[in-house]
Protein backbone atom coordinates (compact mmCIF):
# COMPACT_ATOMS: atom_id res chain seq x y z
CA UNK A 1 0.00 0.00 0.00
CA UNK A 2 1.04 3.59 -0.57
CA UNK A 3 1.14 6.26 2.14
CA UNK A 4 -2.21 7.66 0.99
CA UNK A 5 -3.82 4.20 0.89
CA UNK A 6 -2.64 3.40 4.43
CA UNK A 7 -3.91 6.80 5.58
CA UNK A 8 -7.35 6.07 4.14
CA UNK A 9 -7.37 2.65 5.79
CA UNK A 10 -6.44 4.09 9.20
CA UNK A 11 -8.95 6.93 8.96
CA UNK A 12 -11.69 4.45 8.13
CA UNK A 13 -10.68 2.28 11.10
CA UNK A 14 -10.33 5.08 13.68
CA UNK A 15 -12.67 7.74 12.28
CA UNK A 16 -12.24 10.98 14.27
CA UNK A 17 -9.48 9.59 16.53
CA UNK A 18 -6.91 10.62 13.91
CA UNK A 19 -7.02 14.40 14.12
CA UNK A 20 -4.66 15.22 11.28
CA UNK A 21 -2.25 13.50 8.87
CA UNK A 22 1.00 14.86 7.45
CA UNK A 23 3.65 13.49 5.09
CA UNK A 24 6.93 15.11 6.23
CA UNK A 25 8.88 13.05 3.67
CA UNK A 26 7.75 10.72 0.92
CA UNK A 27 8.00 7.55 3.04
CA UNK A 28 6.62 8.87 6.35
CA UNK A 29 3.00 9.04 7.54
CA UNK A 30 2.61 11.28 10.60
CA UNK A 31 -0.61 10.71 12.55
CA UNK A 32 -1.69 13.40 14.99
CA UNK A 33 -3.72 11.74 17.73
CA UNK A 34 -4.95 12.42 21.26
CA UNK A 35 -3.02 11.10 24.23
CA UNK A 36 -6.08 9.17 25.45
CA UNK A 37 -6.20 7.16 22.19
CA UNK A 38 -2.50 6.29 22.12
CA UNK A 39 -2.75 2.76 23.53
CA UNK A 40 -5.50 1.70 21.12
CA UNK A 41 -3.82 3.13 18.03
CA UNK A 42 -0.34 1.87 18.93
CA UNK A 43 -1.74 -1.58 19.59
CA UNK A 44 -3.33 -1.58 16.14
CA UNK A 45 -0.17 -0.37 14.38
CA UNK A 46 1.92 -3.06 16.04
CA UNK A 47 -0.37 -6.09 16.18
CA UNK A 48 -2.87 -5.60 13.36
CA UNK A 49 -0.81 -3.65 10.84
CA UNK A 50 2.35 -5.66 11.68
CA UNK A 51 4.46 -2.55 12.15
CA UNK A 52 7.90 -3.04 13.66
CA UNK A 53 8.34 -0.79 16.68
CA UNK A 54 11.36 1.44 16.06
CA UNK A 55 11.50 4.02 18.86
CA UNK A 56 9.53 6.35 21.11
CA UNK A 57 10.69 9.97 21.29
CA UNK A 58 9.89 12.73 23.75
CA UNK A 59 10.44 16.41 22.90
CA UNK A 60 10.26 19.52 25.04
CA UNK A 61 8.00 21.64 22.82
CA UNK A 62 6.89 24.15 25.44
CA UNK A 63 8.32 27.22 23.71
CA UNK A 64 6.33 26.43 20.57
CA UNK A 65 3.11 24.85 21.86
CA UNK A 66 3.17 25.06 25.65
CA UNK A 67 3.69 21.34 26.17
CA UNK A 68 5.62 18.24 25.15
CA UNK A 69 5.43 15.97 22.11
CA UNK A 70 5.64 12.18 22.18
CA UNK A 71 6.19 10.18 18.98
CA UNK A 72 5.89 6.42 18.51
CA UNK A 73 7.58 5.31 15.28
CA UNK A 74 6.87 2.08 13.35
CA UNK A 75 8.41 0.60 10.23
CA UNK A 76 6.24 -1.09 7.60
CA UNK A 77 9.08 -2.71 5.67
CA UNK A 78 6.80 -4.50 3.19
CA UNK A 79 5.39 -1.13 2.11
CA UNK A 80 8.66 0.85 2.44
CA UNK A 81 6.96 3.23 4.86
CA UNK A 82 7.28 4.60 8.38
CA UNK A 83 4.25 5.51 10.48
CA UNK A 84 4.55 7.89 13.44
CA UNK A 85 1.78 8.36 15.99
CA UNK A 86 2.27 11.73 17.70
CA UNK A 87 0.38 13.34 20.57
CA UNK A 88 0.78 16.35 22.83
CA UNK A 89 1.34 16.25 26.59
CA UNK A 90 0.22 19.46 28.36
CA UNK A 91 2.87 20.95 30.64
CA UNK A 92 0.32 21.27 33.45
CA UNK A 93 -0.86 17.64 33.22
CA UNK A 94 2.13 15.37 32.74
CA UNK A 95 1.50 11.66 32.13
CA UNK A 96 1.79 9.00 29.43
CA UNK A 97 -0.25 5.82 29.29
CA UNK A 98 2.57 3.33 28.70
CA UNK A 99 2.12 1.06 25.70
CA UNK A 100 4.72 -1.45 26.92
CA UNK A 101 2.11 -3.45 28.83
CA UNK A 102 -1.20 -1.78 27.95
CA UNK A 103 -0.68 -2.36 24.21
CA UNK A 104 1.52 -5.42 24.73
CA UNK A 105 4.59 -3.94 22.99
CA UNK A 106 7.57 -5.02 25.16
CA UNK A 107 10.06 -3.34 22.83
CA UNK A 108 8.80 0.06 24.01
CA UNK A 109 9.99 -0.59 27.58
CA UNK A 110 13.30 1.26 27.55
CA UNK A 111 12.18 4.03 25.19
CA UNK A 112 9.27 4.96 27.45
CA UNK A 113 11.45 4.85 30.56
CA UNK A 114 13.96 7.14 28.84
CA UNK A 115 11.20 9.70 28.21
CA UNK A 116 10.23 9.49 31.88
CA UNK A 117 13.83 9.91 33.03
CA UNK A 118 14.97 12.65 30.70
CA UNK A 119 11.81 14.78 30.44
CA UNK A 120 10.12 14.00 33.75
CA UNK A 121 6.84 12.77 32.21
CA UNK A 122 5.43 10.03 34.49
CA UNK A 123 4.40 6.68 33.00
CA UNK A 124 1.08 5.11 33.87
CA UNK A 125 0.74 1.32 34.05
CA UNK A 126 4.33 0.61 33.04
CA UNK A 127 5.50 -2.84 34.21
CA UNK A 128 8.92 -1.54 35.33
CA UNK A 129 8.90 2.25 35.89
CA UNK A 130 12.28 2.36 37.62
CA UNK A 131 15.02 4.71 36.49
CA UNK A 132 16.88 3.64 33.40
CA UNK A 133 19.39 6.32 32.39
CA UNK A 134 19.65 8.60 35.41
CA UNK A 135 21.68 7.76 38.47
CA UNK A 136 19.70 6.84 41.56
CA UNK A 137 20.99 9.93 43.38
CA UNK A 138 19.90 12.38 40.62
CA UNK A 139 17.16 14.77 41.88
CA UNK A 140 13.69 13.83 40.62
CA UNK A 141 12.73 17.45 39.88
CA UNK A 142 15.60 18.09 37.44
CA UNK A 143 14.91 16.21 34.18
CA UNK A 144 18.04 16.93 32.11
CA UNK A 145 16.48 17.16 28.64
CA UNK A 146 14.05 19.92 29.49
CA UNK A 147 15.03 23.05 27.57
CA UNK A 148 15.19 25.21 30.71
CA UNK A 149 17.76 22.87 32.30
CA UNK A 150 21.25 24.39 31.75
CA UNK A 151 23.89 22.16 30.18
CA UNK A 152 26.48 22.71 32.90
CA UNK A 153 24.36 21.59 35.86
CA UNK A 154 25.85 19.72 38.79
CA UNK A 155 23.05 19.10 41.31
CA UNK A 156 23.65 17.89 44.81
CA UNK A 157 22.96 14.19 45.19
CA UNK A 158 19.86 13.00 46.99
CA UNK A 159 19.63 10.05 49.32
CA UNK A 160 17.80 7.50 47.20
CA UNK A 161 17.98 3.74 47.72
CA UNK A 162 18.35 1.82 44.45
CA UNK A 163 15.31 -0.29 43.58
CA UNK A 164 16.20 -3.79 42.47
CA UNK A 165 13.97 -6.25 40.69
CA UNK A 166 12.93 -9.06 43.02
CA UNK A 167 13.99 -12.57 42.02
CA UNK A 168 11.44 -15.39 41.78
CA UNK A 169 10.82 -17.24 45.02
CA UNK A 170 13.53 -19.79 45.64
CA UNK A 171 15.96 -18.34 43.08
CA UNK A 172 19.54 -17.32 43.85
CA UNK A 173 20.94 -13.96 42.73
CA UNK A 174 24.27 -14.04 40.88
CA UNK A 175 25.63 -10.47 40.46
CA UNK A 176 27.93 -9.62 37.53
CA UNK A 177 29.53 -6.18 37.34
CA UNK A 178 29.28 -3.24 37.22
CA UNK A 179 32.97 -3.80 36.48
CA UNK A 180 33.90 -7.08 34.81
CA UNK A 181 36.91 -8.06 32.66
CA UNK A 182 34.92 -8.81 29.49
CA UNK A 183 32.64 -5.74 29.61
CA UNK A 184 33.67 -2.75 27.49
CA UNK A 185 31.77 -0.34 29.75
CA UNK A 186 30.34 -0.67 33.26
CA UNK A 187 27.05 -2.57 33.46
CA UNK A 188 25.45 -4.66 36.15
CA UNK A 189 23.63 -7.91 35.55
CA UNK A 190 21.77 -9.70 38.34
CA UNK A 191 20.96 -13.20 37.17
CA UNK A 192 18.24 -15.20 38.92
CA UNK A 193 19.18 -18.85 38.88
CA UNK A 194 17.74 -22.13 40.06
CA UNK A 195 20.63 -24.54 40.05
CA UNK A 196 22.24 -24.08 36.64
CA UNK A 197 19.09 -22.69 35.01
CA UNK A 198 18.70 -18.93 34.57
CA UNK A 199 15.05 -18.12 35.32
CA UNK A 200 15.22 -14.31 35.13
CA UNK A 201 17.42 -11.32 35.51
CA UNK A 202 17.82 -7.60 36.10
CA UNK A 203 20.01 -5.14 34.23
CA UNK A 204 21.42 -1.73 35.01
CA UNK A 205 23.57 0.12 32.51
CA UNK A 206 24.19 3.65 31.25
CA UNK A 207 26.93 4.21 33.83
CA UNK A 208 28.94 5.99 31.15
CA UNK A 209 26.04 8.03 29.79
CA UNK A 210 27.68 11.15 28.39
CA UNK A 211 24.74 13.51 27.96
CA UNK A 212 25.26 13.71 24.19
CA UNK A 213 21.57 14.50 23.61
CA UNK A 214 21.80 17.56 25.87
CA UNK A 215 24.97 18.78 24.18
CA UNK A 216 23.42 18.30 20.73
CA UNK A 217 20.20 20.05 21.72
CA UNK A 218 21.83 23.06 23.32
CA UNK A 219 25.31 23.56 21.83
CA UNK A 220 25.78 21.94 18.42
CA UNK A 221 24.49 22.73 14.96
CA UNK A 222 22.99 20.23 12.52
CA UNK A 223 26.34 19.24 10.98
CA UNK A 224 28.18 18.88 14.28
CA UNK A 225 25.72 16.38 15.82
CA UNK A 226 26.50 13.37 13.54
CA UNK A 227 30.24 14.13 13.78
CA UNK A 228 30.14 13.80 17.57
CA UNK A 229 27.84 10.75 17.49
CA UNK A 230 30.13 8.94 15.05
CA UNK A 231 33.21 9.57 17.20
CA UNK A 232 31.51 8.22 20.32
CA UNK A 233 29.93 5.19 18.64
CA UNK A 234 33.12 4.34 16.77
CA UNK A 235 31.42 4.35 13.37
Amino acid sequence: MTAKEITGFLKKRFADKIKRVEYPVHDMVLLHIEREDSVEINRFLFHELAGRFVVAIGTDHREESGGYLVDYVYSLAAHHLFITAQFKVPAHDLWIEAITEQADIPAANWAEREIQDMLGIPLRHHPDPRRLMLADDWPADMPPLRRDMPLQTYPASVNETPIFKKPPEGATVVPIGPFFPVLEEPAQFRLFVEGEKVVGGDYRGFYNHRGVEKIADSQLNYNQVPFLAERICGI
